[in-house]
Parts: structure tokens; C-alpha cells; sequence
């Protein structure tokens, strides 16, 4: 008897998660699922190395971590906000590190990934205040 392995797939438990949230920083949670998938995918492309892997690999990380700054389980999707300002934080880096067609070809959304990766920035850094410093801590880039 064979078992067959299903990989999770995360993009879509995070979309059930946030579906139907509305509340506060809503635009930032209700894109927490596209933002892990562009965060996976460039963590498969070859052409991400060294210093960014790392980044990559850190958001990656932190998303799946339970017990982080913000807690899921505590807060139910606001706990996303500090997943979000990690990934807002290191898309900032990022842009610094990596040719824009890399980041370009692992955005698979119709919206302008600028503009959306803009607001997952300012509205998780507002909600988190002072905590942004205990974000990048647990992630390790402090």
C-alpha cells in the first residue's frame, strides 16, 4: 500500500484565513497569500543567491513561524501584519540586491507589485509601532 504525499499548500490555507477579513490594515492581511507566493518563488529561482536567498529564506521562515511577534493563533489574520512588515521590509533590501526583472518574474499578480508591496509596508510598520524592532530580532536581521 502506497501512500501518496500532498505537499501543503500554504497560499491557499492563508487565502481561507484572511477570506472575508475586514478590519484594521485590511489591504495589507488580504494580501498576505500573494505575498508568501511571490516570496516562494523567488526562492526557486536560480538567479537568487547568497545575501538575498538568506532575505528570502528569512521571510519564508517567519511566515511559517507560530510563536512570532504577532501571533496567528492569538489574533486570527491581524497577526499577519508582522509576517507582512518582515516581507515589506526585506522586498525593500531587496530591490537593492537583485536585477527588478527577478522580482518582476516571481510577481504573478494583475496590480502593480510596487504599489502593492508599498502598502504591505506602511500598514504593517504603522500597526506594529515599536515591535518592528522584535520583527526583525526573531528573524535574525537585527
Amino acid at each position: 500500500m502506497s501512500v501518496e504525499f500532498q505537499a501543503p499548500d500554504y497560499r491557499a490555507d492563508l487565502r481561507r484565513f484572511v477570506h472575508g477579513y475586514a478590519g484594521a490594515h485590511q489591504g495589507a492581511i488580504l494580501r498576505a497569500a500573494e505575498v508568501f507566493d511571490f516570496y516562494a518563488r523567488l526562492m526557486t529561482d536560480e538567479r537568487v543567491r547568497g545575501n538575498a536567498r538568506s532575505l528570502v529564506a528569512a521571510v519564508l521562515a517567519y511566515f511559517v513561524l507560530p510563536d512570532d511577534v504577532l501571533p496567528e493563533a492569538d489574533l486570527g489574520p491581524y497577526g499577519l501584519l508582522d509576517d507582512l512588515y518582515l516581507a515589506g521590509h526585506v522586498f525593500r533590501m531587496l530591490r537593492r540586491e537583485l536585477r527588478p526583472q527577478v522580482l518582476e518574474d516571481a510577481w504573478r499578480e494583475d496590480e502593480d507589485m510596487l504599489a502593492a508591496m508599498e502598502e504591505v509596508y506602511v500598514q504593517s510598520r504603522s500597526a506594529l509601532g515599536k515591535l518592528r524592532k522584535d520583527v526583525l530580532r526573531v528573524a535574525g536581521l537585527s
